[in-house]
């Protein structure tokens, strides 16, 4: 490889063929990712790293690998785990599964053995952050969940740290109902910010630039200052629902009246800047609770039953209990009896809130088979409605902008079914209008 690296030049080589290369060496990557983490593990059986002064194996692997500390003990814990898992160790070796994807395999594994030809066929299909929900998943049912947020909350942290270019670093790692809370706060002030800089006819922002600048809005008006947004402005949104609106800003007011949490929030008033005058944002982010019945009653759920917040995973049913007990962020709860959910339709182009709530539970991500977008999720008609002039649930997906541009502009779709599944080509064979009739040209609606 140094050798046949030293004489590569990839302007001689076509799009395609470079194409052809990247594949390749992903595949020889893997494959080698995988001989180091297993030959580390067992380097580390040894004692050399203890006679070259190094603090651990890890450090060891860390400094002759020019790797992180934290990943050199990821990569180690990947290798022993590997060593342990010979039918996950064989495919990675094979170069089929990344480090990443064998560390996420291996992990599920090591909770239950009986879910590695499972996990293996997930890693070859969807995206690492779809796998790593399955992991958890799969964790979640082979252990205690209140132990398990037991150790969750001993292991909470807020790491801070500067890089190179002298950029600030935030890394939050703590329970799934927490993160829950936070989007909930930080949501509606993204969209408000969005909405005000597209009024002014500035240019479009990332998302995630947007959720920064959410986050510096709250921080700033938590320090009393002013910026784009005020503390009236975040009072609108429905952020503090226990500070009387009409107190004069800063004046401390009694907490209001108990808040029905299924109550949908009430409507943003318009501001006394000029520039507020219009309605600017929806309603803030709901927090979905998805929980089988059964488990609901028996407190605890059993294998198949679901017991997770949308988007962020499993949690045990006493978060559930909380939340609706104690807290008063907006959560649309679905009780659910295995898989079945009733499909209706009505004759408005938009899902109604009941269709909303379904469609939410069976696409809390873009409905596209190896796509984890969550944020900006469009409600999507698989017949046009122009043709249809009926909104069916049964004929309705969420797709993230970049898959919904493509199925209207180059004709791509969803395989027929429901929940997440291949998004394909016209010229795809499983294409929903490869063979239809009506669609000679086998574009999509």
């Amino acid at each position: 490889m140094a050798a046949f690296a030293g004489g590569f030049d990839a302007r001689s080589l076509t799009p395609g063929g470079a194409g052809e290369v990247v594949r390749l060496c992903s595949q020889i990557e893997a494959s080698a990712a995988s001989v180091k983490a297993l030959a580390a593990a067992r380097a580390a059986e040894g004692e050399d790293w203890r006679r070259r002064g190094f603090r651990s194996a890890a450090d060891q692997m860390a400094r002759e690998a020019g790797m992180s500390p934290s990943a050199a003990r990821r990569a180690l814990e990947t290798g022993r785990r590997l060593s342990e898992q010979p039918e996950v160790a064989s495919v990675a070796l094979a170069g089929e599964l990344s480090l990443e994807q064998a560390t996420a395999v291996a992990d599920g594994v090591a909770s239950d053995p009986s879910a590695a030809t499972e996990l293996i066929d997930k890693a070859r299909r969807v995206s690492l952050p779809e796998l790593n929900g399955e992991v958890a998943r799969v964790k979640a049912a082979s252990v205690d969940q209140e132990e398990r947020r037991r150790v969750l909350h001993a292991k909470r942290s807020l790491r801070r740290w500067t890089d190179r270019d002298g950029a600030c670093h935030v890394r939050l790692y703590g329970h799934p109902e927490d993160g829950a809370r936070l989007w909930r706060v930080l949501d509606p002030i993204r969209r408000r910010l969005n909405v005000l800089r597209r009024q002014a006819g500035l240019p479009n922002d990332t998302l995630d630039a947007l959720d920064y600048d959410a986050l510096m809005t709250l921080v700033g008006v938590a320090a009393g200052g002013d910026g784009e947004l005020c503390f009236a402005d975040l009072l609108e949104l429905g952020l503090f629902p226990h500070v009387d609106r009409c107190a004069p800003a800063g004046a401390h007011s009694e907490p209001s009246q108990k808040i029905d949490l299924f109550s949908e929030p009430p409507t943003p008033r318009s501001s006394a800047k000029g520039e507020h005058a219009k309605k600017l944002a929806g309603s803030p982010l709901r927090v979905m609770v998805r929980v089988d019945f059964d488990a609901l009653l028996r407190g605890v759920p059993i294998e198949g039953e679901l017991c997770e917040i949308a988007g962020y995973g499993p949690v045990p049913v006493s978060v559930v209990e909380d939340l609706i007990a104690t807290e008063n962020p907006f959560i649309v709860g679905l009780l659910t009896k295995g898989e079945a959910v009733v499909g209706v339709y009505h004759h408005g182009r938009h899902p109604n809130a009941h269709q909303r709530s379904a469609l939410d539970f069976l696409y809390p991500t873009c409905a596209a088979e190896g796509c984890s977008s969550q944020a900006g999720l469009q409600y999507d008609h698989r017949e046009d409605y122009a043709k249809t002039k009926i909104t069916a649930f049964d004929l309705l997906d969420r797709l993230c902008g970049h898959h919904h541009r493509l199925k209207t502009n180059q004709g791509w779709a969803l395989i027929d079914g429901k929940g997440k599944r291949p998004f394909v080509p016209p010229q795809d064979p499983r294409h929903p209008h490869r063979n239809d009739t009506r669609n000679p040209t086998g574009a999509g609606p």
